[in-house]
């Protein structure tokens, strides 16, 4: 039964979250979050298996990679104002890292944890094909991160814009990179409905960021590895 309506229900569940936040624009109204639980929670009551919900809602997995090129877009659209930025960029990109991938260690230290799960937390900001691919090089479980890195996803979608506000950042690119480079590709879907040019920065840090927490993910644990070995 959920074959056929898994499709539909995901569609629906997605229009109606999107018309909610329209009525009000609420953080925690978020066409990820709410379909998410709905959906869990009707799997968990109706005992119905979670393949046969993924093998009917396959049409939209199939178009996930089209929609994740098509983030290019807007990054083209900004190639300028990129390029003025580009060292900025990199260097707020590898301080993200550098801070992500370095608060995880600090925390597992003191509170005594398993280095695969230290792995597995490690890459939490990037999205996730690579999250589970570098965690699984340092010796990590693919499907925790995996898990981690929706969670860190959706919370960042949330609580992300009205941070920055806290904050007082109200530059759109730094919007954009913070959203990017903290809360990967669910962050850049809050980005682009905010604007193109917070899409298109919080596109570009989810690039950088995934390829400097590939290149930098190894050398830290290493070094964390050791520091644990002389302690």
């Amino acid at each position: 039964m959920i074959f056929y309506i898994a499709l539909p229900l995901t569609l629906l569940l997605y229009w109606l979250t999107r018309r909610l936040y329209r009525l009000k624009p609420l953080p925690f109204i978020n066409p990820v979050l709410i379909p998410m639980f709905v959906i869990m929670v009707l799997l968990v009551i109706s005992g119905a298996s979670l393949a046969e919900y993924q093998a009917g809602s396959r049409p939209i997995q199939l178009l996930l990679e089209p929609a994740v090129v098509a983030l290019a877009i807007p990054l083209y659209q900004q190639v300028g104002q990129i390029r003025a930025r580009l060292k900025p960029i990199l260097i707020g990109c590898t301080l993200s890292v550098l801070i992500s991938v370095g608060l995880t260690f600090i925390t597992c230290a003191l509170v005594p944890t398993a280095p695969e799960i230290v792995s597995s937390i490690a890459t939490r900001s990037i999205t996730t094909p690579l999250a589970m691919s570098v965690s699984s090089s340092l010796g990590g479980v693919g499907a925790i991160a995996a898990a981690i890195v929706v969670l860190v996803g959706i919370l960042g979608a949330v609580i992300g814009f009205p941070l920055l506000r806290l904050f007082g950042v109200t530059d759109p690119q730094a919007q954009g990179l913070a959203m990017g480079a903290c809360s990967h590709a669910v962050g850049t879907a809050a980005a682009a409905e905010r604007g193109t040019t917070q899409g298109a920065f919080s596109s570009l840090a989810m690039v950088v960021c995934g390829v400097l927490t590939a290149i930098l993910a190894p050398v830290l644990f290493a070094f964390y590895h050791w520091i644990s070995q002389l302690l």
